[in-house]
């Protein structure tokens, strides 16, 4: 199955969208990037299933850095499953800060590489599965 180049800007936003309802701790912003049954997983850490779980983690100012730079996005291969549903396996890394910023002793970061499963709904491509992989 060939992707459209419409689609595959749409596919391509959602790491993006993903990053900026985080940063700007507004989770609702998530129901434009995952599908209401998604699995959100930091593999050996944490699994959340389904968006409303998701929501109430991604949410909390405790738990997530105040800057998400997501990079190297692409679109690893496309799927059709037994059933017709087409399913796009997108690749990223995402980079973030580990302390707070001061010029005088630059902020350390960490990082690691996401894999998503990606699917079209009514509502446009949302991410169904997404797997974070720490320091990879």
């Amino acid at each position: 199955m060939a992707l459209s180049t419409d689609d595959r800007l749409d596919i391509m936003e959602l790491p993006g969208k993903y990053a900026d309802a985080l940063d700007l701790l507004q989770p609702e912003r998530l129901r434009a990037v995952f599908t209401d049954d998604a699995v959100w997983e930091m593999v050996g850490r944490i699994r959340l299933e389904g968006i409303d779980a998701i929501m109430e983690f991604m949410g909390r100012s405790d738990v997530h850095p105040g800057a998400h730079i997501m990079t190297n996005i692409y679109v690893e291969s496309v799927d059709v499953t037994a059933d017709g549903t087409e399913v796009v396996h997108l690749a990223s890394r995402g980079i973030y800060p580990s302390g707070p910023s001061d010029p005088r002793d630059p902020t350390g970061v960490f990082y690691g590489r996401y894999s998503d499963e990606v699917v079209r709904t009514d509502a446009g491509w949302r991410i169904r599965s997404r797997r974070y992989v720490h320091g990879v």
